[in-house]
């Protein structure tokens, strides 16, 4: 039982890793390409991890993928947003249907 939820976890991780490689050729800004890898990252090495945890034999290597979920779960989006804030700073413009929020 626990090896279908596994497969299950990394068809899903596959799928999302997918799906954000694909909005990164389609979208039309760097703003929503940023937005689509960021978000189907950290969705995709959740699932992966997820499987992980459920195949590891011990509980240390268990704490690790923890530890290793919480700083890519951390960083990932801080980084997302720092880069898209940067980009703004500097005049990169988004496409013209694009609201933005003054603040």
């Amino acid at each position: 039982m626990i090896n279908w939820i596994v497969y299950i976890c990394f068809i899903g991780s596959f799928l999302a890793f997918g799906l954000g490689t694909l909005g990164l050729f389609r979208f039309p800004d760097p703003y929503t390409r940023m937005h689509a890898v960021g978000m189907s990252d950290t969705l995709g090495v959740g699932l992966l991890g997820f499987g992980l945890f459920l195949l590891s034999p011990n509980w240390m290597i268990r704490l690790k993928l923890v530890v290793i979920l919480f700083l890519f779960w951390t960083i990932n989006p801080t980084m997302t947003h720092l880069v898209a804030k940067a980009s703004l700073i500097h005049g990169i413009k988004p496409v013209a249907d694009t609201r933005l929020r003054k603040g």
